[in-house]
């Protein structure tokens, strides 16, 4: 019988914590790595040496830099994606949903490190032939989610009937973080940096607004769509 040291299961269940504990922090590295730099001047050198590994390991788990980076990319949209569709809605009215639902779409993106890898993953993903992803996947889940408020809210009276919920989402999606991946843009338009935190409760509070404004049926000047006279010091969590 052979020693405990010498135990091939034994040694699989030590190992497998270590390659974990490996792969986190090689995950870890090149996001920031990947966000600070983006993919064309990130290095695999860097990586590896704030990761504490050497290169040939991190070319041992990911056979080139762009597979790295897709599983940077995937990690992010299965943490966001799946955080967002686990988001309970059934037992709010359907503005208060649809309010929780918009804010909690924006607010992995207040984080600027996802801010800048999604900037990097647009241009990846428009140039490259991906395989499926926690976004694809869990797409049609987040689709029902606002299919469902969106129909309790036109049966309730509050919104629109006349309303494609697909086409919204989109829109709805790219109202409301777009500011986040398009800073230049937002700053030069109307002088908002969303990496200034009372800048970035401006845009969210607006940018929910202005969405929920398309589908209501009557706007009342509870949620005006101007800018607030001054942001809270500690912005509410509107969710």
């Amino acid at each position: 019988m052979p020693s405990p040291s010498r135990n091939p299961s034994k040694s699989t269940e030590r190992a497998a914590p270590d390659k974990r504990e490996t792969l986190r922090r090689i995950s870890a590295a090149a996001r920031r790595e990947f966000a600070t730099k983006g993919l064309a001047d990130a290095r695999i050198d860097d990586i590896a040496q704030a990761a504490g590994v050497t290169k040939q390991l991190v070319y041992h788990y990911f056979r080139s830099k762009e597979e790295l980076f897709a599983c940077v990319l995937e990690d992010s949209s299965a943490t966001t994606m799946g955080e967002l569709v686990a988001v309970e809605l059934d037992h709010l009215a359907p503005r208060d949903a649809l309010r929780t639902l918009l804010n909690h779409m924006i607010r992995p993106y207040c984080d600027p490190m996802l801010s800048a890898l999604a900037q990097e993953g647009i241009r990846y993903h428009e140039s490259h032939a991906t395989p499926r992803n926690s976004f694809v996947d869990l797409a049609p889940e987040l689709k029902h989610k606002m299919r469902s408020v969106l129909a309790r809210g036109a049966q309730s009276g509050d919104f629109r009937a006349n309303v494609d919920p697909n086409l919204f989402l989109a829109a709805a999606a790219q109202v409301t973080t777009s500011a986040f991946v398009s800073r230049y843009t937002v700053v030069t338009l109307c002088g908002l940096d969303v990496a200034n935190a009372d800048d970035a409760y401006t845009w969210r509070r607006f940018a929910v607004d202005f969405v929920l404004a398309a589908v209501e049926c009557e706007r009342s000047d509870q949620h005006p769509l101007t800018r607030p006279d001054a942001p809270p010091k500690t912005p509410p969590d509107e969710a």
